[in-house]
Formats: structure tokens, sequence, C-alpha cells
């Protein structure tokens, strides 16, 4: 669907629309009684190469089978020359995904009420977020399609927990399907998709890093593909950098509204924030850096505090960037080398953060209360 084609009616329809292929394999699952015993075989299920493990209930083994095929228009060179953007950007990709896409998506306050929700899931917000850095850099990192990587399985993984949301959350008594649809529709997988292919370079440009239009439209590729792996139709995931940019835009204009629930997942990621950049010099950095990538309408919806700019100009840059100027883009060998050892720094400092053990998504049994 071209850029600005996009109506009201069209994306009404697909907040009712969910995905049957992991939908099946979860109710399956969860009917047969068989979650804890489909959680303990997935445990060490975690390289594209690994062989779908015996015994898993018939829908699940048809899933993992079929996801697993990646799209024929899938480019290996574009999703090469995207892997080193990584490591060349990884700390303002990280920053621009917590500080620019999570809170746009908790801004859209119908998407907000099922993560809510689903934190009880979960272990709460840290692994959640844990989880999710951990999701980028195997989908981004060298290979990480192929068969030595682990992005194919990861993708696949939190394809199920979309369905187990879709699953548990639509069953609460305070859903409110007729108001919100669906949970983890398709409205909201291409709006959180595009808040990855999207907003990823239009945050980079405002860190003062933009993308070569070849590095850009490699970037969207790659999460085109990772895209059709999670589930996301062919008609919401578009091929091109400006229809896409267009569908978002769309969805956002659609969706953007205050809420409990977004304030709370944006207080969230703030606390997150402070417990990893600790001390009073720090504390406007969650802010600041929010109001830079989403704007003060957008702050504001998700009740951002003010920013100190003034205050924490230099320690945000300073914390966030880890000595990468532009000079080194000049020269390609530097460049690729850059990337190579920033996607490096950033594993280890994920393990570091994770007590070195990596934050794998792991079938939920069922709802509980945690936080």
């Amino acid at each position: 669907m071209p850029a600005g084609r996009w109506t009201d009616e069209q994306l009404d329809a697909l907040r009712h629309t969910g995905d049957p292929l992991a939908d099946a394999a979860i109710s399956e699952t969860y009917a047969l009684g068989r979650q804890e015993q489909v959680r303990q075989a997935l445990l060490g299920f975690g390289r594209n190469s690994d062989a779908v493990p015996d015994g898993l209930p018939p829908q699940l083994q048809r899933y993992f089978e079929a996801s697993a095929v990646l799209p024929d228009w899938a480019d290996a060179a574009l999703l090469d020359r995207s892997h080193v953007l990584l490591g060349r950007y990884q700390s303002q990709i990280v920053s621009t995904l917590l500080c620019g896409s999570l809170p746009l998506c908790y801004g859209c306050g119908n998407g907000a009420e099922v993560l809510a929700r689903s934190q009880r899931l979960t272990s709460g917000v840290y692994r959640r977020l844990m989880e999710t850095a951990q999701f980028v850099v195997d989908v981004l990192d060298k290979g990480g399609l192929g068969p030595d990587g682990r992005g194919l399985r990861s993708a696949q993984k939190i394809r199920l927990l979309h369905a187990t949301m879709r699953y548990h959350v639509g069953q609460l008594g305070d859903w409110d399907a007729d108001g919100w649809g669906l949970p983890v529709n398709q409205e909201d997988l291409a709006g959180t998709l595009m808040s990855f292919s999207v907003e990823i370079p239009r945050g980079l440009a405002r860190l003062g890093v933009q993308l070569l239009p070849e590095d850009r439209d490699a970037l969207f590729h790659t999460w085109r593909v990772i895209g059709h792996v999670l589930g996301v139709r062919e008609e919401v995931n578009p091929a091109a950098f400006d229809d896409g940019a267009g569908m978002f835009d769309a969805i956002l204009g659609r969706q953007q509204r205050p809420s409990e629930a977004g304030a709370a997942l944006t207080k969230a990621v703030l606390d997150f924030i402070r417990e990893v950049l600790p001390g009073p010099a720090f504390a406007g950095v969650g802010p600041t850096l929010i109001r830079r990538l989403i704007g003060d309408e957008a702050a504001d919806l998700v009740r951002v505090p003010a920013a100190d700019a003034t205050r924490v100009l230099f320690q945000a840059q300073s914390a966030l960037n880890l000595g990468y100027s532009k000079g080194s883009d000049a020269l390609p060998g530097v460049a690729d080398a850059a990337g190579e050892l920033g996607t490096a720094m950033f594993k280890s400092g994920l393990r570091l953060t994770n007590k070195g053990r990596r934050r794998d998504w792991q079938v939920p049994t069922g709802l509980t209360a945690s936080t």
C-alpha cells in the first residue's frame, strides 16, 4: 500500500486481526496442558541451526518449521550492510530504542493497555527491556539470520510471546475488545515494527547521525525481513522506507492518546535509565533524550518530566557515546572495524548488565501476579 493511502477503515480491520499460525500453536499447547513441557524443551533452543525439539505439540512443530523460512525477497547483501550499523552506532541505536521507539509505542493508548497487562506474563519491566535489547542484538548481528546466528529463533520466540499475550490478555475481564481491539493485533504489530525500522533512522538523525540513504534502506530491509518472521502481514510490511514512514505516521496519528498504562510504562523506562546511569548528575538524561527524540507533544502524552538539557547535555553525550566519531565513516575499512568492535562491546556490556547471562524469552506458563 503506497504511502498516504492508509484509511481508518483499513487500519480498523487490522485491529481485529491476529496471527493464525502462532495463535494455533499457542492455543493447542495450552489446551493440551503442555506449556511447562514446551517451556523446558525450548530452553536450549537458541541457534538458528538447532533442530526443532522432538515431541512438541503438532501445531507448534508446524509453526517452527513454517516460520523458519525467510522470504524469497530477502537480500543477503542488504542484511550484511545493516549489520555494520549496529556496531558503528550501537550506543545511539540503543538510546533511540529506549528513549524514542518505546515511548512512542507507549503513547499509543490502546496498545499500551495490553503491554501493561502483559507484565503479568513476564518478570517485569527490567526483564522486558533486557529481552528486547538481546533481541535487537540477535537479529542485527552479523549472520544473525543465518545458520550460525540466533536472530531467527529469537524472532520466532518473540512471535510466540505475542500469541501468548493474545491468548491470555484477551480473556481478562477488564479487556475492552470493542475499544482496544485484539491484543497485539496487526496494526499494533506494524506500528511496533516501524518503531524500529523507521524511528531508529529518524532518531539517529536527531542525535546527529544522518545515515546514508543506502544504509537507511538496508536497515529498513532487515527489519522488513524480521517483520516477516514475526508474522506481520505483507500489506503492513512495506518494501520502501517512505511507505513505512507514511504508515507509521498514520498509525501514530490514530493511536496516540494519554493513558495511565502508557505513563506507567514510560516511568518504568525512566526508572531503568536512572538505574543504569546512577547519580544525581544523570537524573535528567532520560527526560532530555525522550523529548529530543519524540518531541514535547508526544512526551507530554506519557508524562515525561521537563528536560534539563543545560545540566545533562554533556553527561548524556559522554554516557551514551563510546567514542566513535563520524570521521571513521569516511574510511570504509575503519568504519567496518569500528562496527565489529562496537558490536562486541555492546554484547559484552549486555551480558555484564545481565550478570553474565543471556536474556532469552521463555514460554510463560500462565498469568501471574509478578510485575
